[in-house]
């Protein structure tokens, strides 16, 4: 079995560097580049590239995905019967508030981004990364980490259609009806996706179980490398 490493806006795939070293038990471990899978695409929108990446599945896989990765992850899902579970680290179905989905983004503050990330790309980026370290007890290493796997100017044109996507984008229902095992790994200080975001996510799907990392932030998978692979591989050792 395979396992897929799906990152985030605003970081390639060299922000699993240190976490994938942890994992084991798989045949083969991927971590793709969105953005390298989203030039290649039709369009940069998140359909044409999990069409792409559904592609790239080719045996039993576990995907890992952590924050808008989720969002891909669950579009991956009605394109492949080879995905066995997902682990969602620091995500969520829908990531604006909206009426009863609170605990996630105010479409405000996501419009603040967006025009601050038009203005000054590379100093949005770096303030992105503070964001991710906001609450983590290793705060500084935090950030140091994902200001060294940060996207490029470069990628200014697919990250600002990402903007764009995760501000429409609403998958709960796709996560309600998801029926392979999945799990949640949250932050507790997460500034981005609360971690009082765990009732609405059970309650949204019976199934998933949400597991709270205490003392981090947006990046548990950097902050505690070894808690969350045991808790992944923990999850895996039940489930599958």
């Amino acid at each position: 079995m395979d396992c897929i490493l799906l990152h985030g806006w605003g970081v390639t795939n060299k922000v699993w560097q240190e976490f994938a070293t942890k994992l084991n038990g798989f045949d083969n471990i991927l971590t793709p580049c969105l953005y390298d899978i989203s030039k290649k695409s039709k369009n940069q929108g998140f359909r044409s590239v999990t069409s792409a990446l559904s592609k790239i599945i080719k045996k039993d896989s576990v995907i890992v995905a952590w924050s808008i990765g989720g969002l891909i992850a669950l579009r991956l899902m009605p394109l492949t019967t080879k995905i066995k579970a997902i682990i969602f680290i620091a995500s969520t179905p829908c990531f604006i508030n909206k009426e009863k989905w609170p605990n996630v983004i105010h479409k405000n503050k996501l419009d603040e981004l967006k025009n601050r990330f038009s203005e000054n790309t590379k100093g949005t980026l770096n303030h992105f990364s503070g964001l991710v370290a906001t609450g983590d007890a290793f705060s500084s290493k935090i950030n140091k980490h994902i200001r060294q796997s940060l996207a490029k100017e470069t990628q200014k044109e697919i990250l600002s259609c990402w903007l764009r996507e995760m501000e429409v984008d609403d998958q709960r229902n796709q996560f309600m009806k998801m029926k392979i095992p999945s799990n949640i790994i949250l932050g507790q200080n997460d500034v981005l996706i609360k971690s009082k975001i765990k009732n609405q996510m059970e309650a949204l799907n019976t199934n998933t179980h949400c597991v709270i990392v205490e003392n981090c932030g947006h990046a548990p998978f950097i902050s505690k490398p070894t808690e969350t692979n045991n808790l992944v591989h923990q999850f895996l050792n039940e489930r599958i």
